[in-house]
């Protein structure tokens, strides 16, 4: 994945369209890398999105963030997570703007949930910056309604995918489409300006060596909070059957240092916390 040449990607890719970053994001990533951000230019940018503006306030007042008061307005809540948290939110929140979402709000939903719980996890177990592991939540599977609006079948493809007990996710998407979704959102996550850590990390989610590979740690980290989110994900809606956990857990819990007990009890917790953000 991470040695794709241009020409290369241009082909596997052919018909499926990856959306620009916006105008939003760019602007509050310019200001993000100024020695002295103006926080009030930053704040008049969000506001300036109607629909932006109000996820960045829901999801401020999460208990991802536990604020003793609730916050009303963008430029309280610029002030209060500074720079580097709205940098990293804002960019998550625009890209269920940017990606088709016809048909898909459960997909989107899920996708916050997971975010959630893969920043709690992280601030937990002190293996990954909040930032990092909510953006990487919201992004390791933003190739999923890019690759809908490309195949016809792929709904089909998930189905199959997500029922594999053996054979890695993606593998039985490249069978079927000669590409997956990692891919897709790595190279989305490419466009974007992400860091590399958070874009090899989407490259690589579902590769079944990821941790006993040539990866980054930090990459690898990202993948196990992500792992472990998608599970408690998954029983928090109920979903009969895990594959990727029946998989990957064993892997992602020797690469975090949990046993089952902690498992359960970070589960446990995690999915209070949905519970009580409403998602």
């Amino acid at each position: 994945m991470a040695n794709l040449s241009a020409d290369e990607a241009r082909k596997l890719l052919a018909g499926v369209v990856i959306p620009p970053r916006p105008t939003v994001v760019t602007a509050v990533m310019e200001e993000r890398s100024r020695p002295e951000p103006d926080l009030k230019r930053v704040a008049g940018l969000i506001a300036g999105d109607v629909a932006l503006a109000a996820a960045v306030v829901k999801t401020v007042n999460s208990p991802l963030y536990g604020l003793r008061r609730q916050v009303t307005a963008i430029d309280q809540a610029v002030n209060m997570l500074g720079m580097t948290n709205v940098a990293a939110l804002v960019t998550g929140l625009a890209l269920r703007n940017a990606v088709p979402a016809q048909g898909l709000e459960r997909f989107w939903e899920g996708a916050a949930r997971s975010a959630l719980v893969a920043a709690y996890l992280a601030k937990q177990l002190g293996c990954a910056s909040r930032e990092d592991a909510h953006l990487f939540g919201l992004f390791q599977n933003c190739g999923i309604p890019l690759l809908m609006q490309r195949f016809a079948d792929y709904r089909e493809t998930l189905r199959l995918a997500n029922a594999e007990a053996v054979r890695a996710f993606t593998d039985v998407e490249d069978a079927r489409h000669a590409t997956n979704h990692a891919v897709v959102g790595a190279l989305l996550a490419g466009n974007w300006h992400l860091p590399e850590h958070l874009r090899v990390a989407i490259g690589a989610h579902h590769d079944l060596d990821a941790f006993s590979s040539t990866l980054s740690g930090q990459a690898m980290n990202l993948i196990a909070l992500g792992l472990l989110a998608g599970h408690i994900e998954n029983s928090h809606a109920r979903l009969a059957g895990d594959a990727e956990w029946d998989k990957l857990g064993a892997a992602t819990m020797s690469h975090l240092m949990l046993d089952a007990e902690a498992v359960d009890e970070l589960s446990r917790d995690a999915r209070e916390m949905l519970d009580d953000s409403g998602l």
